[in-house]
């Protein structure tokens, strides 16, 4: 019940509590700095998911929040190429200079 009040907390004018660019400001500053090493096979460890998971999220954010207000589009731009750039190489590392970028719209 908790979690359904949260997710249903909204402004007056009916929109949800802090922007979409708010939002993924908050993912950017929850990204580990350098970005976690894809574990081992086998491992437990879930910390790189969960930076991926987050950079992607907070990427789509950004590009939504830049299409209502485009004030947000370097970081939506910072977070595309960083997502991108781990799209063709694989290598989460190499998105860190994007993730850098995008951190400094926040």
């Amino acid at each position: 019940m908790l979690a359904l009040a949260a997710c249903s907390s909204a402004g007056s004018a009916g929109r949800l509590v802090g922007s979409d660019g708010e939002l993924a400001c908050t993912l950017v500053r929850n990204l580990p700095d350098p970005m976690p090493d894809q574990p081992a096979s086998g491992s437990s460890d879930q910390s790189w998911d969960v930076a991926l998971g987050r950079l992607g999220a907070a990427a789509e954010l950004a590009r939504v929040a830049a299409l209502e207000d485009a004030k947000h589009q370097p970081l939506a731009d910072a977070l595309a190429t960083a997502r991108q750039t781990f799209s063709v190489t694989f290598d989460i590392h190499r998105a860190e200079p994007g993730i850098k970028q995008a951190r400094t719209h926040c």
